[in-house]
């Protein structure tokens, strides 16, 4: 109800603003955005290409002095260090420049954004008074003639239902809601694995780690036991030498 008033308010004219915003231009755009409009619009031409392919290429032509000239070739030479710094702050401030019209482009797709929403919204509730209409003169038929037969239809019971413009707000927040903890869901299973694929990795790398040492302390074990046994010979060697010379 609030809404329609608010349309009626206006004698179904447009929002201000939306025809100078239809025909591209804005009466709260400032200086500097039409600037920054304006660069934008010329550095996106093929204009600004070709003035860029005969300014390198006639930079580079006279710093190798492919053209000479007096007092002009080779200010420049190889690597061409002045150039390079040109065309970086060329860069820095063009970017800027479309920075400044993407978020003023931005602003004005939420303003219509908006203004779509309401259109929509007032749509809406003009075809529930429609329907309630089409019910309320179904009805006076059906009193007046016996043969009518008028029987009421539940979806269109439903239908005639006209949501506020805050609890479609509300869908809305609550739909984004559940599609951000879907998102943050997802990526909690996804690290999830990526950890427990890390752990069993790391489990796999230390058991295999575990298995080499004791196969070489298996090694080493039997490697003492051959010494123990070489000792007991020598020992005995020894006892049977020196009984033979007894």
């Amino acid at each position: 109800m609030q809404l329609r008033n608010h349309w009626r308010g206006r004698a179904g004219r447009c929002p201000r603003g939306y025809e100078s915003e239809r025909a591209g231009t804005s009466p709260a755009r400032k200086p500097q955005e039409r600037i920054s409009d304006s660069i934008t619009r010329f550095s996106g031409s093929t204009v600004f290409v070709f003035i860029h392919v005969v300014w390198f290429g006639l930079w580079i032509l006279l710093n190798v002095n492919l053209i000479h000239l007096p007092y002009v070739s080779e200010f420049d030479p190889f690597p061409f260090g002045l150039l390079t710094m040109v065309v970086s702050l060329e860069a820095i401030f063009l970017s800027t420049f479309v920075l400044i019209s993407q978020n003023r482009m931005s602003a004005l797709s939420e303003k219509r954004a908006e203004l779509d929403l309401q259109v929509n919204m007032l749509a809406e509730q003009k075809a529930a008074k429609t329907l309630e209409l089409l019910e309320h003169i179904a009805q006076q038929l059906d009193t007046v003639y016996d043969r009518f037969n008028y029987k009421t239809d539940p979806e269109i019971e439903a239908l005639k239902v006209s949501p506020k413009p805050h609890e479609v707000l509300q869908v809305m927040e609550d739909a984004v809601k559940e599609e951000a903890k879907e998102a943050a869901r997802a990526i909690k299973e996804e690290v999830r694995k990526d950890i427990t694929g890390e752990v069993q990795a790391a489990v796999r790398d230390v058991t295999g780690e575990v298995d080499a040492v004791r196969s070489d302390v298996q090694d080493v074990d039997e490697e003492i036991k051959r010494v123990a046994s070489d000792v007991r010979e020598v020992k005995e060697e020894i006892k049977m030498s020196a009984t033979g010379r007894g």
